[in-house]
């Protein structure tokens, strides 16, 4: 069945992110054991009532502080929490492709308040390229991989295209779990593991693919191309790449 809408994970495939550095940051604002942190802050219950949206940023933030006791100044707490990512440079080419030629796509991520409105501000790169279509789980209160948040992404994805199947649309995740519910809902899914395993998966679908990726010596083009201009890629991963075609 052809595919008629994508919908990208946030975590670990637009954006990579470090979840030892969350707690490094957090550890040294607060001068407290890295360990007893990131067991505060990732205690399953008070996480995951974070993450479906059934707490605040502020009330959160409070219950991690009463279990550190601890006081940290919010904007400063804030920063620790969210300065963890960076863009998946590999990935923007074919998020552009898709963009450019106006292909029906959105992100399906599992977030909390505070991540999401960061990515909002701090990524316009990613934030731009979905004109709507972004399904986090605080919004709509389920986590992946329960059948409800694919419910309301299929029906979020069916406001642009009425007709639309869930055979027809393409599901791409890092976790093997959320894969796994997104099938069982209907959704063609890439588990994305890697960017080179993702590429072939990928070019499977017969979807929109930057010419760079179409040569089977992409890599190694890339490679010199980077090496080449190593001062401008520096400065910003929106630097354009050999034969951009987005």
């Amino acid at each position: 069945m052809a595919i008629r809408f994508v919908y990208f994970d946030l975590g670990n495939v637009l954006l990579h992110f470090s979840l030892h550095r969350l707690c490094f940051q957090l550890a040294q604002l607060l001068n407290k054991p890295e360990a007893e942190v990131c067991e505060s802050l990732f205690n399953d219950q008070r996480y995951r009532v974070y993450s479906c949206g059934e707490t605040t940023t502020q009330e959160y933030y409070d219950e991690v502080c009463s279990t550190l006791s601890a006081k940290p100044n919010l904007d400063d707490f804030l920063n620790a929490m969210n300065d963890i990512f960076w863009t998946n440079d590999l990935i923007m080419p074919i998020l552009k492709k898709l963009a450019k030629l106006n292909f029906p796509r959105g992100i399906l991520s599992n977030t909390n308040d505070a991540h999401w409105s960061y990515v909002e501000n701090a990524f316009p790169q990613i934030w731009n390229a979905f004109d709507a279509h972004r399904v986090a789980s605080h919004k709509v209160k389920t986590l992946k991989p329960f059948r409800e948040i694919y419910e309301a992404a299929f029906e979020e994805a069916k406001r642009e295209i009425p007709d639309l199947q869930p055979g027809e649309v393409l599901f791409i995740d890092d976790l093997e779990g959320n894969i796994e519910g997104a099938a069982k809902f209907g959704f063609q899914t890439i588990h994305y593991v890697d960017f080179d395993s993702f590429l072939e998966n990928y070019k499977q679908t017969n979807l929109p693919l930057p010419s760079r990726y179409k040569d089977a010596d992409w890599k190694e083009k890339l490679q010199a191309w980077t090496i080449d201009n190593q001062p401008q890629k520096e400065e910003s991963s929106d630097a354009p790449g050999p034969e951009e075609d987005e």
